[in-house]
């Protein structure tokens, strides 16, 4: 009995088995289910992650999320609209592109709905006279769901072709419907700076800080406000709050640092300096605040060693005002007179070019905004600023305003020249009506 007892616990029962059988079925099927339906529920999930951080005006958290999605809803032609949105505001106008049109080619062609995101993207991308009006009308016809993002994309278009007068129009605009929404007071803020309020600009910040404590990139404004300001202490805090999120960033470390030369900190200054050079030997920044440190050593200023890192700075940041003065402060101090004249008159040439191009932008076009000589004059300065998009967008401007105006279509034809474009070269040559002439 207790041997034919423990074989009948070994033997396999057949009512036993049929039930495993069918378990295993179910369990198999369920799972192959749920590996036929996770991937939709992680894309549902980034897809709902993305939209609110869309909503909070954190492009950068809603693109990875967006990512994901594409890879799992290939056929969905929304999820690369949202992801051209998150792009642009973002900065990145280059990837926008890539996936409006991705998302055209799944729509089988043009929509008002992809009409409606390059509108936007071109208004973003500094495009703004040619969708404006579009735009304005769309914003006029649903204010509270697509006028946000109108007055955005207007704003920073305005931002990018110095319209500084049109941005600040439009987000004051923004701001009596909604005073307490960050991306506003950010761009706002922006403006500010850009017309020299960088006071008000600063106020801005602070006020975007308090609302949202989480956007980086306007704690790094702020910094550099504060830093125009001269209120080293609080851009300190600041920036030490920033080095606990954005680790080797060698902007944030040359920043503070010269926040701790100027608050008296100048070991902490110089170790600083050393570890991010260490890692990013050629970075303009962290090689100008090595300069400064050197030149204004209380103990033994290093006149020398600062040229060494100054040189170096300025040929990394042509048009850096403050690299270029203390690069005659460091020849001055050894005595290369003729030299220090030389690169006094350099210095005061970028920091007259950025001070005209901030009096073009925040008055003088406000005032004459048909005026082509001014487009010129912008368009000629952003040029020798390296800023050639920008630069070439207000020389066609000032031809749109007058078609023969000669000094656009010469700076056009040098450009061109200097770009290998022959043929664009001599038809704005011929355009000026001589082959000779030079702009004054």
């Amino acid at each position: 009995m207790i041997g034919s007892y423990r074989l009948s616990r070994l033997l396999p029962l057949p009512g036993l088995t049929r039930f495993t059988r069918r378990g295993f079925l179910r369990l198999a099927a369920a799972l192959m289910i749920l590996g036929l339906v996770a991937p939709h529920l992680c894309a549902w999930y980034h897809l709902r992650a993305a939209r609110a951080a869309l909503a909070a005006y954190h492009p950068e958290k809603a693109r990875p999320s967006l990512d994901r999605c594409a890879s799992v809803w290939k056929w969905r032609p929304s999820v690369r609209l949202l992801a051209a949105r998150a792009a642009w505001q973002d900065g990145d106008i280059e990837s926008a592109v890539i996936r409006l049109r991705e998302a055209q080619r799944l729509f089988g062609g043009g929509t008002e709905e992809t009409a409606f995101e390059w509108a936007l993207l071109n208004a973003a991308a500094g495009n703004v006279s040619e969708v404006e009006e579009y735009l304005q009308k769309k914003a006029n016809q649903s204010p509270e769901v697509t006028g946000p993002l109108v007055w955005e994309a207007l704003a920073v278009g305005y931002l990018r072709v110095y319209r500084s007068l049109d941005a600040m129009a439009c987000l004051n605009f923004w701001l009596r419907r909604e005073p307490e929404n960050v991306r506003a007071l950010e761009l706002r803020g922006q403006t500010y700076v850009v017309g020299k309020g960088v006071v008000r600009g600063s106020e801005d910040f602070r006020r975007v800080l308090e609302l949202d404590p989480t956007r980086s990139a306007t704690r790094r404004r702020l910094v550099d406000a504060l830093l125009s300001l001269g209120v080293y202490d609080e851009a300190a805090a600041h920036l030490e709050r920033l080095g606990a999120v954005e680790a080797q960033d060698p902007g944030l470390a040359s920043r503070l640092a010269r926040c701790y030369i100027l608050l008296g900190r100048r070991d902490e200054a110089a170790r600083l300096l050393e570890a991010t050079l260490a890692r990013h030997p050629h970075d303009g920044l962290a090689l100008r605040t090595r300069g400064q440190l050197a030149l204004t050593d209380p103990r033994s200023p290093d006149p020398r060693a600062a040229e060494a890192d100054l040189r170096r700075a300025a040929s990394i940041l042509p048009d850096d005002y403050q690299t270029h003065n203390l690069l005659f402060q460091a020849l001055q101090q050894q005595g290369r007179v003729e030299e220090a004249r030389a690169q006094l008159k350099v210095a005061e040439e970028v920091r007259d070019r950025t001070e005209r191009i901030g009096e073009l932008s925040s008055r003088k076009l406000a005032e004459f905004p048909l005026d082509p000589a001014l487009h010129y004059e912008m368009g000629k300065l952003l040029l020798q600023t390296g800023q050639t998009e920008v630069g070439l967008q207000w020389l066609n401007t000032a031809l749109r305003l007058d078609p023969g105006h000669g000094p656009s279509h010469l700076a056009l034809a040098e450009y061109y020249e200097s770009a290998g474009n022959t043929a664009q070269a001599e038809y704005h040559r011929r355009s000026a009506g001589t082959a000779t002439a030079r702009p004054d």
